[in-house]
């Protein structure tokens, strides 16, 4: 149906400029303050840029909802907020000031640069909150919470202070996704993924007091490697030790066939079966253990160090050989596992992804874009059986789209 002569524009302006001199949604709440109260929390959009599709969108759903609530009656608290902190931000800030990277941050001086972080912050909060308005969005923008406010940030410590009072904190490292590119920390919300060609890795271990027998693990991340002080495995899938010419190869039963024969290029003679359960504890000798000491030193400490560990959860029978390399330090899943059972987190990796001095051999490479140095230096200790390309899905950084890793900061 066609209206004529309807002004869209004039109408938004007419219907705003009315609400606000006769303060309408103050009048619509006041009207339910003996209500029962309904406290809605405002998931806050970030403030590094403009009112967009998404934001807009996000917004008037939200301004449904209340309205409803507010129509059947209820006390509303309709507090707006916004998101000020975080590489978003300072990625914006960089743009506006033509800088880029930690190093011309400093340089600049890390003071000044905040405080152009929070300039632009407050101008692209006050367009926000016109252009919310402008949607018809009813929300307290006046007192709109700002995550840089001081009684944000001390309500957070509040926070923090109760569940220290309630014993729910402890003190330890984790693992996050981090640039090497940006030297930061990345949001699991700000990973990008493409699909990328790797090169995936098939290493044996061997077992430790025999003279043959090895665990079969598989990897798309050779670099991690160095940092390997476990072995998952699945407690309820079956297990077979195959011998393959004067070796035994521990690998799970339904991918024996395809790994032996097709990836290794051998023939297939099963000589044990087992359950994963039974696996448990198994110790092996880590094939970089002749450069790194600290292995010895984390053993000290984790007795469970390099033997095989049960992990219903993060072990199947889809790709590899169903023996699971396990780093801590280096992934959440891996981390979660040693956390588990006692495990560090192992991973010396600075910054920029670079291994340091006490790693001796692999001192200056640099993760992942070394890869093909710790293949090699896999191959000639005799650890590596087979290597192939894969394609599969690997987080890159939003911002400059550079792979990222996962490290403990």
């Amino acid at each position: 149906m066609k209206v004529p002569n309807y002004d869209f524009k004039r109408i938004e302006t007419e219907m705003q400029e009315f609400w606000d001199k006769q303060g309408i949604r103050k009048k619509a709440n006041a009207k339910n303050k003996d209500g029962k109260t309904f406290y809605f929390l405002d998931g806050p959009p970030y403030t590094s840029g403009k009112v967009h599709l998404g934001t807009a969108w996000n917004k008037s759903l939200k301004d449904t909802f209340i309205r409803y609530k507010r129509m059947k009656g209820f006390n509303i608290w309709d507090r707006a907020g916004y998101d000020m902190h975080g590489l978003p931000t300072e990625h914006a800030t960089e743009k506006k000031l033509g800088i880029n990277g930690k190093e011309e941050i400093i340089k600049m001086g890390v003071e000044a640069f905040i405080k152009e972080c929070e300039k632009l912050c407050i101008e692209n909060m006050r367009v926000m909150n016109t252009d919310f308005r402008r949607l018809g969005v009813w929300m307290d923008f006046e007192n709109a919470y700002q995550s840089i406010k001081p009684e944000f940030i001390e309500g957070v410590w509040w926070v923090v202070k109760k569940a220290h009072e309630q014993g729910r904190l402890y003190e330890g490292l984790r693992t996050m996704p981090w640039c090497p590119t940006c030297a930061s920390a990345v949001a699991k919300h700000e990973l990008e993924y493409k699909n990328v060609t790797d090169t995936s890795i098939f290493v044996k271990l061997k077992i430790t007091g025999t003279p043959n027998d090895y665990l079969i693990i598989w990897t798309t991340t050779p670099w991690t490697i160095p940092y390997n002080l476990g072995v998952m495995v699945n407690p309820e899938i079956e297990y077979v030790k195959c011998k393959v010419d004067s070796e035994h190869w521990w690998v799970a039963k339904t991918l024996a066939n395809v790994f032996v024969t097709s990836v290794a290029g051998k023939n297939l003679e099963i000589v044990e079966e087992i359950l994963g359960a039974e696996l448990e504890g198994i110790a092996y000798e880590h094939p970089f253990a002749d450069v790194i000491p600290e292995y010895a030193r984390i053993k000290k400490k984790s007795p469970k160090a390099h033997t095989v560990l049960l992990s219903s959860e993060y072990v199947d029978t889809t790709a590899g050989t169903g023996l699971v390399h396990c780093a801590p330090g280096c992934g959440p899943e891996d981390y979660e596992v040693g956390h588990r059972n006692k495990i560090p987190a192992y991973n010396t990796t600075d910054e920029r992804g670079v291994f340091p001095q006490e790693m001796r051999e692999f001192a200056g490479f640099v993760a992942r874009a070394d890869d093909k140095k710790f293949i090699e230096a896999l191959r000639t200790r005799g650890a590596i059986i087979a290597k192939n390309p894969v394609q599969h899905d690997y987080a890159h950084c939003w911002r400059c789209h550079y792979p990222v890793l996962v490290r403990t900061p």
